[in-house]
């Protein structure tokens, strides 16, 4: 009996000993599971699950508006720099990059080794949607935009923005309006990248500056505002199949009404190189000093139908500036000098607002009116290529050679005069309010209709014949259609 009594005691405490030892087993591995937990969550912020765990301990802060002198440090990628980094990868290692990209926006870049990349260039709005609490942004806008130097890269271009804001933002990202990122004024950081069912490349990008935007016209401006909450699990991208088929079919609709190209964005060409012209195939004439006198008298341009009609005694006018009418040149004889076309006397109410004439001027009048070669794009003669800003250090100083320019502009008036030349007025859709564009269309062509934008790249751009600055400031680019649609 006293045997018996003894073999229980042990038997009861080695079941104590191996009990013990599970439930310290069980606690190890509860520990680290927890501890192997918290670090995923911390992680990977990008995880719906992992975000909003983190927002209520408070250990991750909503996106933050960053200055412009404290951004994060990046790269700037243009369309085609976007392309070759992106375009190039996997799909297991595009989502991977994706992923990173997402979790240091989310971070706000803190204690990130990694540029950020950051999107420049010309895009073209396609279709705007309007963002809702079941979107990853869940206040603000969507635009869906196509490249214009890459038709195989398209944006999503998230507007963060005050519910009080959104339909001013409907109201100015219009279906064809071109944004331009730039470096000194933009930091659009991406987020997101994928390929599209069209082999298209999508990125989708947000401005971390939340600025306050204004259109060129001043008809309208908006405020961005960095989102307090995100809805993470809702996932990037922004936009389904769905939405952006209705983008392309709606931005297609917009070309046909436009009257533009609507080749679809797959089968057009990325961004050339202009191919060296050929001196067999196209004859380039050596550009001369002063233009001679023909001997039949000179057509004279009359002003264009401006936004708003003059009074019927007022003297002729092109865009608020008189304008005098030129005399006819007859043909000077040989080893003289050409003397300038005579000027009419100004009116008193002119004759503060009209500049002097110069022998440019007598140039342009008598060139404006005669015939000119067209090329196809990219074939025209060599030459060097500017944009608005450049024209500025241009004024009132003789050409140099063949010059040409680019950039976004918008038809303030377009029309013709009583002899037939076609002639419209261009602002930049960048705000230089005291340079305007006056462009010469070849007989046959349709010169834009006022309002329509107008972009002009290294393919085809105008070519400048003469640019003057008047006592006021206002400097005149002249210009003149040189290829063909």
């Amino acid at each position: 009996m006293y045997k018996k009594n003894t073999y229980s005691a042990k038997g009861a405490k080695a079941d104590g000993l191996f009990g013990w030892t599970i439930f310290i087993l069980l606690l190890a591995a509860l520990t680290v599971a927890s501890w192997m937990g918290s670090f995923y969550v911390f992680g990977h912020p990008e995880r719906g699950f992992s975000y909003n765990l983190l927002r209520k301990l408070g250990k991750l802060d909503p996106p933050k508006r960053f200055e412009l002198t404290a951004a994060p440090r990046g790269q700037f990628l243009d369309a085609n720099a976007l392309y070759e980094r992106y375009g190039t990868m996997p799909p297991l290692r595009l989502e991977a990059e994706s992923r990173q990209l997402l979790r240091s926006y989310l971070r706000n870049y803190y204690q990130s080794k990694e540029l950020v990349p950051y999107v420049t260039g010309s895009y073209n709005i396609m279709g705007v949607f309007r963002l809702g609490p079941n979107n990853f942004f869940n206040s603000g806008v969507v635009a869906l935009a196509r490249s214009a130097e890459n038709p195989n890269i398209l944006l999503e271009l998230v507007f963060p923005a005050e519910e009080k804001n959104v339909a001013n933002l409907e109201r100015l990202l219009l279906t064809g309006l071109d944004l331009r990122l730039a470096k000194t004024l933009d930091l659009t950081a991406v987020i997101n990248a994928r390929f599209i069912k069209d082999g298209r490349l999508s990125i989708t990008a947000v401005p971390l500056l939340y600025g306050s935007y204004t259109s060129s016209d001043a008809t309208g401006a908006f405020s961005l505002e960095p989102p307090q909450n995100l809805n993470v699990a809702a996932g990037l991208p922004m936009l389904n199949q769905a939405a952006v088929d209705k983008a392309v079919a709606n931005y297609q609709a917009h070309l046909r009404r436009e009257g533009l190209d609507t080749s679809p964005a797959a089968m057009l060409m990325q961004v050339q190189t202009p191919e060296p012209v050929k001196q067999d195939a196209v004859p380039i004439a050596r550009a001369e000093a002063v233009v001679k006198p023909v001997a039949t008298p000179v057509p004279v341009a009359t002003p264009l139908p401006l936004e708003s009609e003059p009074p019927a005694d007022a003297p002729p006018t092109m865009d608020g500036i008189p304008v005098a009418r030129a005399e006819a040149v007859t043909k000077a004889p040989e080893n003289t000098p050409a003397a300038p076309a005579p000027t009419p006397a100004p009116t008193p109410e002119t004759a503060a607002a009209t500049p002097a004439p110069t022998p440019a001027a007598a140039t342009i009048a008598a060139t404006t009116a005669s015939a000119w070669n067209v090329y196809q794009p990219g074939r025209m003669p060599r030459g060097r290529l500017v944009n608005i800003d450049d024209t500025r250090n241009m004024a009132n100083t003789p050409s140099d050679g063949i010059t040409y320019l680019s950039g976004d502009f918008q038809v303030s008036a377009s029309g013709e005069n009583a002899s037939g030349q076609k002639r419209a007025i261009l602002r930049s859709r960048r705000g230089q309010k005291n340079i305007r564009i006056i462009v010469d269309f070849p007989s046959g062509s349709t010169p834009p209709a006022e309002g329509q934008s107008v972009s002009r790249d290294d393919q085809r751009p105008f070519q400048i014949t003469s640019v003057e600055k008047s006592a006021d400031g206002q400097i005149n680019v002249y210009v003149r259609e040189v290829t063909r649609p």
